[in-house]
């Protein structure tokens, strides 16, 4: 069956909501897939499918109330639950990965009615469609994380569109410079919503507001950019800027453990890092100028180089 990425959201976490635009990419280092094993018994399906039967219940309820968005055969996906389906995944769960992202997208790819699930509906339509079913599991959603697991593409949020398709032009080497992207697992998880709200509440402070649109929404668009146009040198500017004003303007969201190696990748030429997703846990994103330079500084930590370019 189809493999469903991670999401990767690569810049923008937090400005987004306050006017940058944002750049997410699927993460195949990490998927899930559906899977049947009708050979478990009734317990153990119930564990490997864990709220899957209640899903398809919500599914069913939107249905019937003529609301469900995304044109799923909801039967077919009830059917299917029976005879032993389970969604198998390595995707980290409270890393801001997309786990849920990537179990949505299944859904709507495997059991829409229309040909891959959306047929002739703009991406607007598709996210609104995956942010309701997504809400099953968080309460709300931007429908980001579904749609990029859907589609298997880079998009760019914001703007006056939205949300947008493109194509980066890096392809390894970047055009300036050498550099490299890389994850650090810190080893952590975490609930988005506090840090979310820590940012907003941070943005009610006038002074804080303004400092933000000048200098940390400058550099996020500057980063998208640079990404885009294969400047590595762009990027890794751009993620030092981004990195020295979340670890002096929004503190919490680095965990205090990985403060001291972000200060040493500011200080130096080497490395730099920045917030991948909510913050306080899961993934930090860094930029090397040697992946392996970087990797020998940072011997105590897991480091993840992406291929993404």
């Amino acid at each position: 069956m189809k493999i469903y990425p991670a999401k990767l959201l690569l810049f923008g976490e937090h400005t987004v909501n306050a006017g940058s635009q944002a750049l997410a990419m699927p993460l195949p280092l990490f998927s899930g897939k559906w899977a049947y094993e009708p050979q478990l018994d009734p317990a153990e399906l119930a564990a490997r499918q864990m709220q899957l039967p209640q899903l398809a219940d919500y599914l069913d309820r939107l249905h019937q109330q003529d609301e469900l968005l995304a044109p799923i055969d909801v039967a077919a996906f009830r059917q299917a639950l029976a005879e032993g389906l389970v969604f198998e995944s390595n995707i980290p769960t409270g890393y801001g990965a997309g786990s849920s992202g990537a179990l949505v997208a299944g859904i709507v790819s495997e059991f829409g009615i229309q040909a891959s699930g959306f047929s002739g509906t703009s991406l607007a339509q598709q996210r609104r469609a995956l942010a309701q079913i997504e809400a099953f599991f968080h309460g709300t959603s931007s429908g980001t994380d579904p749609l990029i697991c859907f589609l298997q593409k880079t998009v760019l949020l914001g703007g006056p569109d939205g949300a947008q398709i493109v194509r980066q032009s890096g392809s390894g080497q970047w055009a300036m410079g050498y550099c490299h992207l890389f994850l650090l697992d810190t080893g952590m998880r975490r609930q988005a919503t506090p840090f979310i709200e820590y940012f907003l509440e941070k943005m009610q402070d006038a002074a804080f507001a303004d400092r933000c649109q000048r200098e940390l929404l400058h550099s996020v668009d500057a980063a998208i950019s640079a990404y885009l146009a294969g400047d590595g040198d762009g990027v890794f500017e751009a993620v030092h800027r981004i990195g020295a004003f979340q670890l002096r303007n929004l503190e919490t969201l680095v965990p205090p453990a990985f403060r001291p190696i972000w200060q040493q990748g500011l200080d130096g030429d080497l490395f730099k890092l920045k917030v991948c997703g909510a913050g306080g846990g899961g993934f930090l994103l860094g930029v090397a100028r040697d992946f392996e330079a970087a990797q020998a500084a940072m011997p105590n930590f897991k480091l993840i180089k992406l291929d993404i370019f």
